[in-house]
């Protein structure tokens, strides 16, 4: 940005940026971003994503608001560097301060859970081409590895969409992905014609 704020931003990112007389903002409407603000007392820094709003002065920190996204109609801030105040965006509700190596994610709402604890290198996985999944869903699985690639993978069994996965995984390589589901989860592919392979029960 002009005043030496850096943004990184994800696979399916959509963002707009204002500048006022005495402010920054950013406005995420979906995907990931992650923030290295330059430091100016003078100009705060805000980053609204649906109902939250993240304030800040000087730091870096991530992002993400994927509303679409099965189970994920919230929003999730983490910070690897100095802080940034964390409110809904109406300015209801409890407000929230963030110091490096704290996360917080909140409801649809904008609703805030409780700060837990990041690992430096969990803040923004998406920058060193990495998903994690920990008992996540098959099917909202699938659907964050969409965002990426397209995946060829279909599921009509409600149980196999349920079923938990964890793992860390390049989203860009969705063969190995494949690879690992059968020998992680009792299912198998079958291929189904046109590129396309279904997800079944074994």
């Amino acid at each position: 940005m002009p005043e030496g704020t850096r943004l990184r931003l994800d696979a399916a990112t959509r963002l707009e940026v204002s500048y006022y007389r005495n402010r920054r903002e950013v406005r995420l409407l979906e995907g990931q971003a992650i923030f290295e603000v330059s430091s100016n007392p003078a100009m705060p820094f805000d980053v609204l994503a649906g109902p939250v709003r993240v304030t800040v002065v000087g730091t870096r920190f991530a992002v993400r608001y994927i509303p679409d996204l099965p189970g994920e109609a919230g929003v999730r801030i983490a910070v690897e560097e100095g802080k940034v105040r964390v409110a809904q965006a109406g300015g209801a509700g409890h407000v929230v301060m963030l110091s490096a190596g704290q996360q917080v994610t909140s409801d649809r709402d904008g609703g805030l859970a409780a700060v837990r604890p990041v690992a430096s290198a969990e803040v923004a996985p998406w920058r060193n081409q990495r998903v994690r999944f920990d008992s996540q869903r098959l099917d909202v699985a699938l659907a964050e590895l969409g965002r990426y690639v397209d995946v060829r993978l279909v599921i009509h069994d409600p149980a196999v969409a349920a079923l938990p996965i964890t793992g860390v995984f390049d989203p860009a390589d969705l063969s190995t992905f494949q690879r690992v589901l059968p020998a992680s989860l009792p299912v198998r592919l079958k291929e189904v014609g046109q590129g396309f392979w279904e997800i079944a029960m074994r």
